[in-house]
């Protein structure tokens, strides 16, 4: 079954686990397929922003765009069918959102092997797996 569009949702702290969703959805992409790659940033709490600079925000989304777009180009992407972007809010609702809104046919994420703690209390990647109004490639590595 061949897909139009794929969300690749990537944790930029998790470079090997991006680097492997990214990979991932490039092979399925072919050279037909349209890419997202969407990297969620945490709302941060209101008493911390006085804590950072003025300009953390741009250069926090300006270093994640930087580091998703060299991972597009070392798995071959086409940037003509790849567009990088990030968004603030839950991973989960983010994620989800954005591919009901692109209408995408595939969610590709990553996710190391499941621990005790992942299965007790749950994890974003089996969070976007039971929620998901479409299909969702869960690449499996051992790399954090």
């Amino acid at each position: 079954m061949p897909y139009a569009t794929i969300i690749a949702a990537v944790d930029v702290h998790s470079p090997a686990l991006a680097r492997a969703a990214i990979a991932s959805a490039a092979e399925v992409a072919g050279t037909q397929a349209h890419v997202h790659i969407l990297y969620v940033r945490y709302y941060l709490p209101t008493r911390y922003s006085e804590l950072l600079s003025g300009d953390f925000d741009e250069r926090e989304e300006e270093d994640a765009v930087t580091d998703m777009r060299g991972w597009a180009q070392e798995a071959g992407l086409d940037a003509e069918r790849t567009q990088i972007f990030t968004r603030r809010g839950r991973v989960r609702d983010e994620v989800i959102t954005e591919a009901q809104q692109r209408k995408a046919d595939l969610i590709v994420i990553a996710s190391h092997q499941p621990t005790i703690g992942s299965k007790l209390l749950g994890s974003n990647a089996s969070a976007i797996v039971h929620q998901s109004p479409v299909s969702v490639l869960v690449v499996r590595t051992d790399a954090q």
